[in-house]
């Protein structure tokens, strides 16, 4: 299961400000017939879209207006035409008020707003230079340009522009909202939830802006002031699909699962198109390791929004997790193709290669993504963990100082860079960067079972087992008890070490680890019966690993049985032929059965791979003695 699963959020709601509606015709002496026209065509009456567009349409045709008057007509018309949805004819009625009366700040605003329906985003902002330009004092013009600016992602320049217009309307609560997204997407979060709080006040039953305040105490990791903005924004407004759906993240966020699955239901029952909440409600289910329905409503999602590459990303985590590669693998391709840009597909694109052995692709994946985002330091942490399988440390140790430069408190990374310290034999290093771990995060059992094992290289039984104490307190984990019993076992300690193995073995029973120390165990308390029983059952689990067979070996040998002891030192220097100790017990045999040859003949190879290694050069002393006296 990936650690920080994604969590999605509605978008927030911004407040649109376009008021540039109809004007009133100036001071025209209206013909009889033209009255009700007039009334319907500036808004005097109500009136349909297409019942303005009739009566402005008349009062155009009917050659008793020109100048500023039909300036007006063709911007009222303008508004009535987008009105009902046809924004080129409005486009081309606001053309034709303009160039009738170019000192129209309203003709502008108004052809600006249609332009903004149209993303013209760059048009609207000149349309809306001209009308601030001839009216300064209109609140609604910058408003509407700080929506356009930060359209377009400039949100210093949107700021400037809802400044201007709280400046000049210090109650209209819609320029604080717009003015709290383009904050929130400077990364001024206080800032925002200030400007969400003010829009409040003088708006008290805005839902969506208790909602946008929600996401933003969200974005804090506050997430009860999260979960209290989203019930206020569903009591406002009880089908406020978008506040289900995050108040499901933020329930989520606190491990809720229960209640947060409900409000995404309720989000999807209000709107079963709402790809979004299938997604999120997909995310619950992953984390509850219920692999099934998480994939469902992935799908779910995809098939509502096939573009979305989010959606294939985490239905592919999914399939990973579940040994389903091939699929997963496809959707990873799926969402890169979908966002090629986006760092965290091959991060976790990366981590499928590394769970599925191709350590290669993996580092590749994982270079892409730290190419992408260069501040990602989950990508040079799992990279460097790729490098570690790959037994190149050194790579392995500079990736995971990368990771821990760009996150000092990324606990995660201290204990891989310890791990690689210890297997490249300086426990020091390595008992340092554990201590840095335990220091960011007490509760790290991993780290502690790791220090145990660094202590224990170093000779300090003690320490290794004070730290297997804390890592069994925290997570009570077969390799622990294993470790611990193999320290007791160090210490002479053989009941306490039989307790802990006899623990690990029920925690773990297909472990063979803990039936070889156990037999150990056992042996030393010359119980050669249970010692073989133990080593063979720790073959039967792992028949290709040498240790079994070498100590049952010496259990044979320790009993008299010399033959047995031979078979099982001869399987185990087969699958493994680098093992001094394995030849040199096989030394010990040969010579006890009268073949010195052979027994000499072991000794040295004992030596060959380890020269300082004192009982193979003692038999090769007694043996030498023998020969001497014969």
């Amino acid at each position: 299961m990936r650690d920080g699963s994604p969590l999605k959020h509605a978008l927030p709601y911004r407040c649109f400000l376009l008021a540039f509606t109809a004007a009133a015709l100036f001071g025209h002496a209206a013909h009889a017939q033209d009255v009700s026209d007039q009334r319907r065509c500036t808004g005097e009456w109500r009136a349909t879209a297409e019942q303005r567009i009739a009566s402005c349409t008349n009062l155009i045709d009917s050659g008793h207006y020109d100048g500023t008057n039909l300036a007006v007509l063709y911007n009222n018309r303008g508004v009535a035409l987008r009105a009902h949805g046809n924004r080129t004819g409005a486009l081309q009625d606001f053309a034709r008020a303009i160039g009738l009366d170019p000192n129209s700040p309203r003709a502008f605003a108004n052809r600006a707003s249609a332009l903004l329906a149209e993303r013209d985003l760059d048009g609207a902002i000149a349309d809306l230079d001209h009308a601030i330009q001839l009216d300064p004092a209109d609140a609604a013009a910058f408003m509407a340009r700080g929506n356009a600016y930060d359209e377009k992602g400039d949100a210093t320049r949107a700021i400037a522009d809802y400044n201007e217009a709280i400046r000049l309307s210090p109650n209209h609560a819609a320029a604080y909202f717009n003015r709290a997204l383009a904050r929130r997407r400077t990364g001024a979060t206080d800032l925002a939830i200030a400007d969400y709080g003010q829009a409040i006040r003088l708006d008290p039953r805005n839902a969506a802006a208790y909602n946008n305040r929600g996401i933003a105490w969200f974005a804090k990791g506050d997430f009860d002031r999260a979960i209290a903005d989203y019930n206020q924004a569903i009591r406002l407004n009880p089908n406020f699909t978008e506040a289900y759906n995050n108040r499901g993240d933020a329930w989520r966020s606190k491990g809720d699962l229960t209640r947060a699955e409900a409000d995404f239901d309720r989000a999807i029952k209000l709107s079963p198109q709402f790809a979004l909440a299938y997604d999120n409600r997909g995310l619950s289910a992953y984390q509850r390791r219920d692999y099934d329905r998480a994939i469902a409503d992935f799908t779910s999602a995809i098939q509502l929004d096939a573009k979305n590459a989010q959606f294939y990303r985490n239905r592919a985590n999914a399939y990973d997790d579940i040994g389903k590669r091939d699929a997963a693998m496809a959707d990873y391709d799926a969402a890169i193709r979908l966002d090629p840009a986006n760092a965290a597909v091959y991060y976790d694109r990366g981590i499928a290669l590394r769970r599925a052995g191709d350590l290669d692709r993996a580092i590749a994946d994982l270079s892409e993504a730290i190419r992408l985002d260069p501040q990602l330091a989950r990508a040079y942490n799992e990279r460097g963990y790729a490098y570690y399988r790959q037994h190149n440390a050194d790579r392995a140790i500079a990736d995971y100082g990368e990771a821990i430069k760009l996150n000092p408190r990324f606990a995660i990374a201290y204990d891989n860079r310890g791990n690689t310290f210890d297997d490249k034999g300086d426990p020091d290093r390595a008992i340092a960067d554990y201590n840095q771990a335990l220091a960011i995060d007490p509760n790290y059992a991993a780290a502690y079972y790791n220090r145990g094992l660094a202590w224990r290289r170093k000779g300090q039984l003690d320490r290794a087992i004070a730290d297997y104490d804390q890592a069994i307190r925290i997570k009570p984990t077969a390799s622990a008890y294993n470790n611990r019993g193999s320290a007791l076992l160090a210490k002479g300690e053989y009941k306490l070490a039989v307790a802990d193995l006899d623990q690990a073995i029920k925690l773990d029973p297909k472990a063979a680890d803990p039936y070889i120390n156990r037999g150990n165990a056992k042996r030393e308390q010359l119980d050669l019966a249970g010692a073989i029983a133990d080593y063979s059952q720790a073959i039967a689990l792992s028949p290709q690993v040498a240790l079994g067979y070498y100590n049952r070996a010496w259990a044979h040998y320790l009993g008299g049985d010399n033959s047995e002891a031979v078979a099982d030192i001869d399987t185990a220097i087969k699958l493994d032929q680098r093992s001094a100790s394995a030849f040199s017990t096989r030394g010990l045999i040969r010579e006890r059965l009268g073949d010195s040859q052979g027994a000499v003949a072991d000794f040295r190879q004992a030596l060959k791979l380890d020269p300082g290694f004192r009982q193979p050069a003692e038999g090769l002393k007694r043996l030498a003695g023998s020969a001497k006296r014969d």
